[in-house]
């Protein structure tokens, strides 16, 4: 799956396909200047044509590289994207004016089920305008999910040991960063993040926050650089890259579901979120069931009286919450059992 994406753009070629004439000097005088009217008005246009209404554009904030960044923001205002504007970083060497677009890995997924399409076609179309607007992806990731934990940690620095990631005799740097124990996930780097590319695999589900999942996730990061462009194709068809890069990778097989991801984030959050409940408010349930006699229709009149009309903003809706909530909460051991998308095994340890 895509779990990140930055391209830059021709400007004028997005805004001539929306039909926009005004003068260009003065256009674009203004987004190198420091007042930037226009940012906002062009920064939507951006936004629009490469994305539909899937997202909010922010304020216009001073940029880094780029004199101006506008955030892509999802319904709840959290940032999963930037568009970018204005300054010296915007002209390539044969003149060409550009624009930087970016999604976060959320934000690759709301653009990829904001439709209701199929994830290959909403990929797909999004490779075809970025190709009508010159534009060269400048940072791509590709993730690969093992929810099963086939291939955990322990695996990957075996492979790294034995010279599985060495390429053209050359073992790149690696650095494990390790929870101790605490079940809260690891993480192994190979290769470095100022390098083409880099490889992550970590402990997904207990990063989400399941101290008991098997989930690895295995990413890489794929940077443009002066002698290596990344194809639009890596968009559409992102699995033989990550494969090409790392060819002990070879059990990946396909595109990842976004829709089993999100189901496994969920269920990570509502885990941790039930023994964070449990262990704050656990004392004072037991002091208000004493308070009410004992009578738990009493108790439950006290639970309602402290409930809200909003969700935890790890849940996407009520029947979600619901489903998962009721596993959690009234199995007998207190966890789900294997089946319901958490196995009760304990992980392998590195």
């Amino acid at each position: 799956m895509i779990d990140w994406m930055a391209a830059s753009v021709d400007l004028l070629a997005v805004l001539d396909a929306n039909g926009d004439t005004d003068d260009r000097s003065a256009l674009l005088n203004d987004l190198n200047g420091t007042v930037g009217t226009n940012v906002a008005e062009v920064s939507g246009i951006v936004a629009r044509h490469f994305f539909g209404d899937v997202f909010q554009v922010g304020d216009p904030g001073r940029g880094r590289f780029y004199a101006w960044r506008c955030k892509l923001e999802n319904e709840s205002g959290d940032m999963v994207g930037l568009i970018e504007l204005g300054g010296p970083a915007t002209v390539r060497n044969d003149g060409t004016i550009t624009a930087r677009i970016e999604l976060t890995g959320v934000g690759c997924r709301l653009y990829e089920t904001s439709s209701g399409s199929d994830h290959a076609e909403r990929w797909s179309l999004l490779a075809s305008l970025l190709g009508l607007c010159d534009a060269r992806l400048t940072r791509i990731d590709i993730a690969a999910d093992d929810f099963a934990g086939q291939y955990p940690i322990a695996w990957a620095l075996d492979q790294y040991e034995a010279g599985s990631f060495d390429r053209r005799g050359q073992r790149p740097k690696a650095r494990l960063i390790d929870d101790m124990g605490n079940k809260t996930g690891k993480t192994l780097y190979v290769g470095s993040r100022q390098s083409e590319n880099q490889l992550r695999i970590y402990e997904k589900g207990r990063e989400q926050g399941d101290p008991d999942s098997p989930w690895v996730r295995f990413e890489g990061e794929f940077h443009h650089s002066n002698r290596r462009e990344l194809p639009l194709d890596m968009l559409t068809d992102p699995a033989p890259y990550l494969v090409g890069a790392y060819p002990v990778l070879d059990f990946v097989s396909g595109i990842g579901e976004r829709l089993r991801v999100a189901a496994a984030e969920v269920a990570a959050n509502c885990v941790r979120a039930v023994t964070h409940f449990r262990r704050q408010y656990g004392p004072m349930l037991n002091a208000m069931l004493h308070a009410s006699g004992g009578d738990q229709s009493t108790l439950a009149k006290l639970v309602l009286g402290a409930t809200r009309s909003t969700l935890p903003a790890w849940c996407p809706n009520a029947d979600a919450a619901a489903q998962l909530l009721s596993v959690l909460l009234f199995a007998p051991s207190g966890v789900p059992e294997a089946g319901n998308g958490h196995s009760t095994a304990e992980p392998k340890e590195a």
